[in-house]
């Protein structure tokens, strides 16, 4: 879509104008432009419709919502916030009263925010806009994080009931919501969970956040799901390197809708014949190019060996390894173009995650059987690296998790698994 057509028009504004935050509400023209703006931004991301799009699906002028909205962003946020309305309040009601709330009862109120809610939207479209817009993809998700805070109040009760010795930090009720919703799986193409997958979700996220691994019993496992069936990519033919290389950075710098065929054949000096001879499309070469960006993040990968019992500091040097591989420039900006372009193929998103989880799966999934005899092994390794890669966080910042703040993660993320969260705050 034209970016100059959507440029703002003047300084991007801290609140809604007063026509739409009047405690009386927006009028009725104003509600019915925003739900047709959070339709169109939700089903095509931010850039991928413009404001006469907008204007011409909502039957208006588009001077009509300049005069609501200063600029493109401004429409944005305000069509957001609808979609976060339904979880503030349940959250909201959580944090009320004295007696602790069950993490049961929280994982699930999370889980049906994502599902019925839209709670992740603002995640899949901050994904998008992080390497065009990183402030206004930053502000998006630290939004999420402060509609966090009534749940990061409840567990502070909850925690405080069970002997926890300090404060409960947001990073935590950010981590729980991260296992609620099984990480960036819904922003990457997996299935939503229907509601009867809900309730034993909710379960098995609250006592493993309560207790970790040796609170769990076989009783409530998690079943596999279909999508879950992965077959890793075949390398690419090496006449091909130069062409992929360039269409990775097209793609991954400018996103798919950007991305101009013939701009790319040039600078990798193929004629468009031998692109659509090879790909079929542009379609066929944008999967291709991410395929190959994943299979070459899952052969950085170098993993340690896990320890021979249930050591947190041995799990912890691994989930920090993990981190420096997923967590990484390449595959942040891998997981970032996926998950854009997930609504639109979400079975190449899938492949995406797999791939690149594949060589910490494996011996993870086999270090907790070994260790539990668990049936659910897969899902409580998944969700080890749903920890340690702070949920979707990194990929919708687009920031990397270094040093001693990557180091601080892991060691978290490993007491959680092992022992639970307030073991890791009493640490």
């Amino acid at each position: 879509m034209d970016q100059i057509a959507d440029a703002p028009r003047c300084a991007p504004v801290a609140s809604p104008p007063s026509d739409v935050s009047d405690v009386a509400g927006p009028s009725a023209r104003v509600r019915h432009l925003l739900d047709v703006a959070r339709a169109a931004f939700v089903a095509d991301g931010f850039g991928g419709v413009s404001i006469d799009e907008i204007a011409r699906r909502a039957g208006v002028s588009k001077e009509t919502i300049y005069r609501h909205f200063p600029d493109k962003p401004a429409l944005f946020r305000a069509a957001l916030t609808e979609i976060e309305g339904r979880f503030a309040l349940r959250t909201a009601a959580l944090g009320q009263g004295q007696s602790p709330v069950a993490l049961q009862e929280m994982a699930r109120a999370i889980c049906d925010a994502a599902v019925e809610g839209g709670l992740l939207s603002p995640l899949w479209l901050a994904a998008g806009l992080a390497g065009r817009m990183p402030d206004f993809a930053r502000e998006l998700q630290q939004g999420q994080w402060q509609r966090l805070e009534p749940l990061r109040e409840a567990l502070d009760v909850h925690a405080r009931a069970r002997g926890g010795a300090a404060v409960v930090p947001i990073d935590l009720a950010l981590d729980f919501g991260s296992l609620a919703v099984e990480g960036p799986a819904q922003l990457l193409g997996f299935a939503l969970p229907p509601v009867e997958y809900r309730e034993r979700l909710a379960a098995r996220v609250a006592t493993l956040f309560e207790g970790g691994l040796q609170a769990l019993r076989a009783e409530g496992a998690m079943p596999d799901r279909l999508d879950e069936v992965y077959s890793p990519p075949a390398p690419p033919a090496e006449h091909l390197r130069r062409l992929l290389d360039v269409s990775a950075a097209h793609f991954l710098g400018q996103g798919y809708e950007a991305t101009n065929l013939a701009a790319l054949g040039a600078q990798a000096q193929v004629g468009r014949g031998t692109l659509y001879r090879h790909f079929g499309s542009k379609e066929g070469l944008f999967a291709a190019t991410l395929r190959d960006l994943a299979l070459q993040v899952a052969q950085a990968a170098r993993v340690p060996a896990l320890p021979d019992r249930p050591d947190a500091p041995g799990l912890a040097r691994f989930l920090a390894a993990a981190i420096g591989n997923l967590g990484g420039s390449p595959s942040l900006d891998l997981h970032r173009t996926a998950i854009s372009a997930s609504r639109r193929e979400p079975g190449l998103a899938r492949e995406v995650h797999d791939t690149v989880r594949a060589p910490w799966l494996r011996p993870l999934a086999a270090w907790i059987s070994g260790l539990t005899g668990l049936p659910d092994a897969q899902w409580l390794g998944r969700q080890a690296l749903v920890l340690a890669l702070q949920g979707s966080r990194l990929f919708t910042m687009g920031a990397s998790l270094t040093g001693a703040a990557a180091n601080a993660q892991a060691n978290r993320a490993a007491q959680i698994m092992l022992s639970g969260y307030i073991s890791a705050m009493n640490r």
